[in-house]
């Protein structure tokens, strides 16, 4: 989301933006790269070659998110576990779902990702194709929000409604319990 000859990403996107833009890329499949500054918030976007860069004031709440979100990022499933982008729907007459995008992670451990890339709020159900949990109990965190629910296996595969603010995104750890 963010290299040397782009403008830094909290330029583009602004802080707010930026977080979703991270858990969007950096949470799909392949090499994940991070730009010198991005972790702290620089906006500065200056030549790789001239190999110096000013004092710039560093995002307290961006460095706080960066923590939790590459710390759940260390799980080895996001290097090892399978991706799949996972089915999302509304309701008759309302199609706020198609701006949520979801995809989940499979491994040692599962993680399900859901994001909201528009300027509304939207709405929708998502549903995973993990039929096993299907009768289980399950505990969803998101580490990068600080929040847990409780939620039926059978939601997860038959559609678990997510509603989520403008560029605001789920990334929950799935333990079924």
């Amino acid at each position: 989301m963010e290299n040397h000859d782009e403008p830094r990403a909290v330029s583009a996107f602004g802080s707010a933006r930026s977080r979703v833009a991270a858990v969007t890329a950096l949470t799909q499949t392949g090499a994940r790269l991070v730009h010198n500054g991005q972790l702290e918030g620089a906006t500065v976007h200056l030549p790789v070659f001239l190999g110096r860069y000013p004092s710039e004031p560093t995002d307290s709440d961006l460095i706080s998110f960066y923590r939790s979100f590459l710390t759940a990022m260390a799980d080895p499933t996001f290097r090892n576990g399978r991706w799949q982008l996972c089915d999302r729907s509304g309701w008759p007459g309302d199609d706020r779902y198609q701006d949520l995008i979801a995809w989940c992670w499979q491994g040692d451990t599962r993680w399900l990702i859901v994001v909201n890339l528009s300027d509304g709020t939207r709405a929708g159900e998502v549903r995973t194709q993990w039929a096993d949990l299907r009768g289980r109990q399950c505990h969803l965190t998101d580490p990068t929000h600080h929040i847990a629910f409780v939620r039926s296996g059978d939601d997860l595969v038959n559609g678990l409604f997510v509603e989520l603010e403008a560029w605001q995104w789920h990334m929950f750890r799935v333990e079924p319990r």
